[in-house]
């Protein structure tokens, strides 16, 4: 049984070692979500944005909303979210830019 308990172990390491490299590979957030004001937060949770898009070419950056400064910005405004985002996120109000 103890065996067992060891493989499982190793497993869940291994599994948070992964998770760990793949968040650290993401960079930083544009934002620490503890800044945001709750009404913010919420908008952001209900149009489940995310830092990173599965679909690389309905990311933030391809968005009518992604406002940056400059177009190699990586963190930018968004219009709907009202916050800063990652020129590499999505949510579900993504609109293809013209």
């Amino acid at each position: 049984m103890a065996g067992h308990d060891r493989r499982r172990f190793i497993a869940y390491g291994l599994q948070a070692s992964a998770l760990i490299c793949v968040s650290a590979a993401a960079g930083p957030a544009c934002v620490d979500p503890d800044d945001l004001s709750d009404s913010v937060q919420g908008m952001r949770d209900s149009l489940e944005y995310t830092d990173a898009a599965a679909d690389p070419k309905q990311a933030c950056r391809a968005c009518s909303y992604f406002k940056p400064a400059k177009a190699s910005d990586d963190c930018a405004h968004c219009e709907v979210l009202n916050s800063p985002v990652r020129a590499s996120g999505h949510c579900v109000s993504w609109t293809k830019r013209a």
